[in-house]
């Protein structure tokens, strides 16, 4: 389980630039269902690549741009 107490925010993503390691999507999707759960606002910033945009922002057909009310 993920604890989330005290947190109003929460911002994925993956390395860009030479060397970048590849990021596991699965890991990304237990932080977005985690966040669901206990309604935290969830931003996914991009799977990373050579070039920040190289493996874009959508996550399961969607792009993730919840923030902090």
């Amino acid at each position: 389980s993920l604890d989330l107490t005290g947190i109003d925010w929460v911002i994925v993503g993956g390395e860009s630039g030479p060397g970048a390691r590849p990021m596991d999507p699965d890991w990304v999707r237990q932080i977005r269902d985690w966040c669901q759960l206990f309604e935290v606002p969830f931003f996914f910033k991009q799977h990373g690549g050579r070039t920040p945009k190289a493996g874009g922002r959508e996550l399961d057909g969607r792009t993730w741009d919840e923030y902090p009310a």
